[in-house]
């Protein structure tokens, strides 16, 4: 197996007020979520390579590339993505947990949001389900994009939710006013769990 030195990097300092008022919006539990904060896992980082990047003026220069993992105590269950040197001062990551979503075969949904704050927010959804027997299967992540006025979140919600359907996974946005408050929940797909794979309904 593939070894790797880890380096924790610590977070949820908001340096920027920007990163403060998306925390602010993509906070759980909130809008008839059941995700809530968690001791048990976390995320660290991994120095992966080197690579070469080109800004506007055209000047190519080395930067240092990470990979992201969560872990569970002290164990490494899974890769969660790529991050560049630069990316990392405007990252914060957290983890979250709804330990009864009640689809069948489901233990926990363990939720990893990776929030990169710039001219605007965009948000990455990184969903895991933990079988019954330990085992872990990733949705396909959600990614949000807030550049003006409007706000939007795109989340699966699961049965113990609000907005949830009985033995579905459905998958919608929040749709939210400039004071964070809910006006609605769009629903776009809604799927069935086979213990492997989301089945379109």
């Amino acid at each position: 197996m593939k070894s790797f030195i880890l380096r924790a990097i610590s977070l949820g300092c908001f340096l920027l007020f920007g990163q403060y008022v998306a925390a602010q919006v993509f906070e759980y539990p909130r809008h008839g979520s059941e995700f809530y904060p968690n001791e048990e896992y976390s995320i660290v980082y991994s120095e992966y390579a080197e690579h070469e990047n080109t800004d506007d003026s055209t000047m190519t220069y080395k930067e240092k590339k990470y990979e992201a993992f969560l872990l569970k105590g002290q164990d490494t269950i899974r890769f969660v993505g790529f991050l560049s040197e630069s990316d990392l001062e405007n990252t914060d990551f957290w983890v979250w947990i709804n330990d009864c979503p009640k689809i069948d075969g489901v233990e926990k949904v363990i939720l990893v949001d990776n929030l990169f704050s710039g001219c605007g927010d965009l948000l990455d959804s990184h969903y895991f389900l933990e079988t019954s027997n330990g085992s872990l299967h990733r949705l396909p992540t959600l990614s949000t994009e807030n550049m003006g006025n409007e706000l939007y979140h795109y989340q699966y919600r699961f049965p113990n939710e609000r907005f949830g359907r009985e033995g579905r996974i459905v998958l919608g946005f929040l749709d939210l006013n400039q004071g964070h408050e809910l006006k609605s929940f769009v629903k776009e797909k809604v799927f069935l769990w086979d213990g492997k794979d989301l089945i379109p309904e």
